[in-house]
């Protein structure tokens, strides 16, 4: 409806809390109390667990099970998990709880409910108006947006969608239309478009460029008329306080129930995540914020030739360790703090090209998700890639369970079931050993990560995965579904040689491994990260026995070297950057193949499209120093 019919209708105002858990820098919570309290309408607030967004479920999206949105001749596949955790669904719970406090404190009760919002808002007198926060990346979240617009409309009401602040950039302020053939192709192109000087050097900006709105205050006061209305599902404060009560009404069993609440995890809700984000802001100044490795390689890692001499603003170094930096992502995720307010709370840091540099990551991700729709979701991904894949087997099983007897993919898989989170090279190369070297349907591993992750995000999860597994452009490797995936296999073996190398280069004790690892404490640190290269007497005198007290590889063979000399592991990978004549070269973001150019061949190709050399110049300084192919993003892990 228009501005006018809305201030017009005499029913309540509700503000839908989704995934903008917080009072701060929201303007949909704004803009609906300002309805309320304008016109003298009535105000609530609610808060709903969908169960089509927490139960086990084939893959798919859960609001489209029949495909009539998709592809008509889909077929279901259970891959045998949930959609969400008891673990996250726990961290869920405390930050309704604490946005619940904050309200109160401002004379509102939550309602929260259990039940599909269809149904829980078909509940509301006519002329209603239900303000939510647009989850324009997630088509299962646009479905219900426009089912429940359907709902709505049928007793006079109506369903006001605002873009938010989930974002860094408000949609209004974008120089392109968000539509496919308008969206950037790439990373380095988006950072161009919208006005960084060169994204992946420096926070310099055109005078030009795009703005990033101010964050906006929380409401020192919400209308005071409350809404008169019994909500279907709705959960008492007693049962809402009682996590086991609470996780059991959505659905958890005692097992699950007893597992969520055994963990450590980060403490949830709004206050939490700006205490979080304000101890990490005070570590920035000085050598604290500064973690740099003088013997850190880079080989497997988007960061050209490394963090260089001196400061590091972009903290490169941070993605060759296995602690992260930021650490906010989960916060993120469900709105407790909004990414313009990071963005607005580091302009005075050192590291601000830093923190810059990961949320274009995640707007970059966005904004893919937009471009691509349901296609995100495909086996063959956007980029309608045809390959020979492997969807079941032991193997697939033993990547789940951290089993695979690849220590570093074993400790990194441990670590995200019983933590709920991975740093950023963990994610990768987890993904990457799944889809080349066991050849298995990437969409297996997105699907469990969907449901482990306790940061997850539709738009960053499934955006990664689609790029490790390389189908989010068209066929780079020209596979076809008549070749085998032992072939597959073998051509990228020398890649996952690199990631692991990387790794036993990164920590040569081992100390991660062991720390997630048991069965690996006493082996030896010229071993931990390669234990099937131990004699028969090494393996005795560690305890440690290949095949029986720790699996075998599942890949076989594997040469891991920290050489980086003529011939090593690292030198191959510095092939891949440079080639022999010494000259950079770089990913040209038109170039859906994924092909490196030196400079001059950048500028070429760019004329062959029609573009002027003052275009590919320009373009030339956002791209991304080629690292042998394009590389799923740093995120804010």
């Amino acid at each position: 409806k228009s501005t006018r019919e809305r201030q017009q209708a005499r029913g309540p105002a509700v503000w839908w809390a989704r995934n903008d858990l917080r009072v701060e820098d929201n303007p949909v919570l704004r803009m609906a109390a300002a309805e309320a309290a304008l016109d003298g309408r009535s105000f609530s607030a609610v808060f709903i667990f969908d169960p089509r967004f927490l139960d086990r479920s084939n893959y798919g999206r859960v609001t489209d099970p029949s495909f009539e949105k998709s592809i008509s001749k889909r077929r279901d596949i259970d891959f045998g998990n949930r959609k969400c955790s008891a673990q996250r669904a726990h961290f869920y719970l405390q930050c309704v709880r604490s946005l619940s406090k904050q309200l109160q404190d401002r004379g509102v009760d939550l309602k929260v409910c259990h039940g599909l919002p269809e149904e829980i808002f078909a509940a509301l007198p006519s002329e209603s108006s239900v303000f939510c926060q647009q989850e324009a990346v997630s088509v299962e979240c646009t479905d219900v947006e426009k089912n429940l617009e359907n709902v709505l409309s049928g007793n006079g009401s109506s369903l006001v969608c605002e873009w938010g602040a989930m974002s860094l950039y408000h949609r209004d302020d974008l120089p392109f239309y968000l539509e496919e053939e308008y969206i950037p192709k790439s990373y380095s192109a988006l950072g161009v478009a919208v006005g960084w000087k060169d994204i992946w050097c420096t926070p310099d900006r055109e005078k030009w460029a795009s703005r990033v709105r101010e964050p906006v205050a929380a409401p020192s006061v919400l209308p005071a008329r409350s809404v008169e209305v019994e909500f279907p599902g709705l959960i008492s404060e007693e049962e809402l306080d009682d996590d086991e009560k609470s996780l059991a009404r959505l659905g958890y069993s005692p097992e699950e129930i007893a597992d969520a609440l055994a963990r450590e995890d980060p403490q949830g809700g709004e206050a939490n995540a700006r205490r979080t984000f304000e101890v990490w802001l005070s570590k920035q100044d000085g050598d604290g914020g500064n973690p740099q490795h003088g013997d850190a390689v880079f080989w497997d890692l988007p960061v050209g030739h490394g963090p260089g001499q001196g400061h590091d603003a972009l903290q490169w170094a941070n993605l060759a360790r296995p602690d992260g930096w930021l650490r906010m992502s989960q916060y993120l995720a469900v709105g407790c703090i909004s990414a313009r307010e990071i963005y607005a709370r580091s302009l005075a840091c050192q590291n601000f090209n830093g923190v810059v540099h990961r949320l274009m990551w995640r707007e970059w991700h966005r904004l893919c998700a937009i471009r691509f729709g349901r296609r995100f979701f495909w086996l063959q991904g956007p980029g309608w890639v045809e390959r020979p894949w492997v969807w079941r087997g032991p193997e697939v099983e033993a990547w789940k369970e951290g089993k695979t007897g690849i220590p570093y993919v074993d400790a990194c898989m441990r670590e995200l079931r019983q933590t709920g989170w991975l740093a950023y090279k963990g994610r990768k190369t987890t993904a990457f050993f799944l889809v080349f070297g066991l050849g298995a349907d990437w969409r297996i591993g997105a699907y469990l990560f969907e449901e482990l992750l306790l940061d997850y995000d539709c738009a960053m999860n499934y955006g990664n995965w689609i790029t490790v597994a390389a189908v989010e452009k068209p066929n780079r490797r020209g596979w076809h579904t008549d070749d085998k995936v032992e072939d597959i296999i073998e051509a990228y073996r020398q890649d996952i040689e690199v990631k692991l190398s990387a790794e036993m280069a990164n920590d040569p004790s081992g100390e991660y491994i062991k720390r997630w690892v048991p069965e690996l404490r006493s082996v030896d640190a010229a071993f931990v990260h390669k234990p099937w290269a131990m004699s028969e007497e090494d393996m005795e005198k560690c305890g440690c026995v290949v095949g029986k007290t720790y699996p075998a590889p599942l890949m076989s063979n594997l040469t891991l070297s920290t050489e980086v000399g003529e011939g090593g592991v690292g030198r191959s990978m510095e092939r891949l950057m440079m080639e022999d004549d010494g000259e950079e070269r770089r990913v040209h973001p038109e170039d859906f193949k994924g092909q490196v150019y030196t400079k001059k061949e950048f500028i070429e190709y760019g004329t062959s499209l029609g573009k002027s050399e003052s275009w590919g110049e320009e373009l030339w300084a956002g791209a991304a120093v080629a690292e042998g192919k394009p590389a799923a993003d740093p995120a804010l892990a």
